[in-house]
Order: structure tokens, then sequence, then C-alpha cells
């Protein structure tokens, strides 16, 4: 691989100064911030555009801008080169002996996790738990993530997964929209109600049509509802009582508990998927990770 990126990379020092000169589109700007010459840096975009064979910039009289070809490179170098600085920044932080670095979604978070962290803090206040609620990591060891919580079919590259919980869908909606809407009796009466949709969806996600399928309720709802493009805007629009949505077992469970949410008809799907605690394959669990992977397949056990 090393022999491989030595005949394909571009010179480094060059890329470094290409990423510069391209944010400022200038010259002079990008050899002050580098704290070298304007001919140096002339002379090292020359250097790169003869190692490419196209030019990576246009001279115009109002000044420069990237060429197509430049602009592809620069979007790629300034990627990558902000990856390496952030890993490195990563590595050379010092951490902790009893820091633990936890990745998960925003709504497992949000609606599982933090009213059970407490929990685990009050048994362990020697360990400094940072919480990454975000989209999904992928590269847990590059991004110094010590366990992660993720939900799909329990296949990821470089991880071990062990099955945190299975997923139940139920539809659930508040108390108000009931009172408001009125009672369902049967399965199909859900085509009735206004139901909250997401428009924007992974794989992972059930709509309201697999949904409805797998129940066994055939027809088409009579169009009344709402469509969210974000997964806690939806919830928080059955919270309050504008319709009924999809949500799972483990992550409506505190909501039914309050009475916040309640599940107007008694039908589920059950899904394929489900909660996965993740760990790097490669290197052996700190102490605080280990805990906290053992706490948290414990919580997760305790009955709902």
């Amino acid at each position: 691989m090393a022999v491989a990126l030595r005949k394909h990379l571009p010179p480094t020092n060059a890329l470094v100064v290409f990423e510069a000169a391209g944010r400022h589109m200038n010259f002079t700007r990008a050899a002050k911030e580098l704290d070298v010459t304007q001919s140096a840096v002339s002379r090292q975009i020359q250097l790169l555009e003869e190692f490419l064979g196209f030019s990576l910039f246009q001279r115009q009289s109002r000044g420069l801008s990237l060429t197509h070809e430049g602009e592809r490179l620069h979007r790629a170098v300034t990627m990558g080169l902000e990856h390496v600085a952030n890993v490195s920044a990563d590595l050379r932080r010092q951490r902790g002996p009893g820091e633990l670095t936890v990745a998960t979604s925003v709504a497992f978070a949000s609606y599982w996790l933090m009213a059970r962290i407490a929990k685990f803090r009050g048994q362990h206040p020697e360990i400094d738990i940072r919480l990454v609620a975000a989209s999904p990591v992928y590269d847990l060891a590059s991004e110094g993530i010590d366990i992660a919580v993720r939900y799909g079919p329990g296949e990821w590259p470089g991880v071990e997964a062990t099955r945190l919980f299975d997923n139940e869908i139920w539809p659930v909606c508040s108390p108000r929209y009931l009172e408001k809407a009125g009672p369902l009796a049967k399965p199909a009466d859900l085509l009735k109600h206004s139901l909250l949709h997401l428009a924007k969806f992974d794989r992972n996600w059930v709509t309201w049509d697999s949904f409805l399928e797998a129940i066994g309720v055939e027809g088409e709802p009579d169009g009344r509802g709402f469509t969210f493009d974000n997964y806690m805007v939806l919830i928080q629009s059955a919270l309050r009582g504008e319709g009924i949505a999809l949500c799972g077992r483990r992550l409506a469970e505190d909501f039914i508990e309050q009475g916040d949410l309640v599940r107007p008809i008694p039908v589920a799907q059950e899904s394929d998927r489900g909660f996965w605690l993740l760990r790097p394959r490669e290197g052996q669990m700190s102490e605080q990770a280990r805990m906290f992977h053992t706490w948290l397949l414990n919580e997760a056990r305790q009955p709902s």
C-alpha cells in the first residue's frame, strides 16, 4: 500500500500549499499563512500542476479561480487534510485515565440513554463520560470512540457487535389526540386518522406503508397527516397531539410509562433489525469501557 501511495500521491507539501492557496484564492495570503514567500507558493503549485498534467488555477484580471479539475482536487485535499488533522488532534489530546467516549444517535440518547445514564454515573463517579450524539460514526477507532450504539442488522466492518435489544414497532400518540379524534376499534381504523410520516429515511426505517402491509391492513390513508424530515420533530408532533407516529418499543416505553404517549391500538410489527452495542475490533477495551459495556447490557435487559 505504501508503494502505491508514493506512486500515485502528489507531493505532500504541494498539497498543503494548494489547500491554502485554493482557500484564499490568493498566493500572497497563502504565503503569509504558511510563513513562506509568494514565489515558494507559486513553485509548489507549478510542481503540482506538472505532476497532475493539468492546470489548477485560472489567472484572471480580477484574481484567481479554480479550474473544474482544481475544484475537484481542492475538495478532496481539504477533506483528507481535515480528517488527518482532526484525528491527530484527538490522539494528541491527553485522555484522563477515567475518560470514556460513547457515541449514539440523537434519538437513542434523548429517548432512552439519558434517562438511565445518571445511574451509571452515580455508581462510577470517577469515570468522565463524553457523549457523542450525532449521525452514525463509521470508524470508531479513528474517531476515538470507546463504545457506540447503532440500530441496524448487526454487521459493520471493524467492530465487535453485541445485540442490545430487539425492536418492535408500535403506533403511538398522545392521550390528547385520542380525546380529540376518537378511539380506534380495529387496525384498519388507522387509515382514518392523521398519520405522522418521515420524509427522509434510511433503509432501517419502517414506513407507514410497510407497517400497514405487515399488520394486514389494505387500502390507502385518507390523506390527512403531516410529513417531517426529522425523527425527533416527528415524535414532538405526536407528543403535541397532532397525529399517530410509528415508534420503536424501547424508545417509546418511557413516554408510555409517564403517560405522555399511549398505544391507540395493540398492533405491532417485529423488526429484523435491532439496537447493537459496538466497540472497535482492534485493541483491548479500557476498564471504564468494559464497565459501561456490562452495565448497558444489564440495563437493557431490565423489564420494561
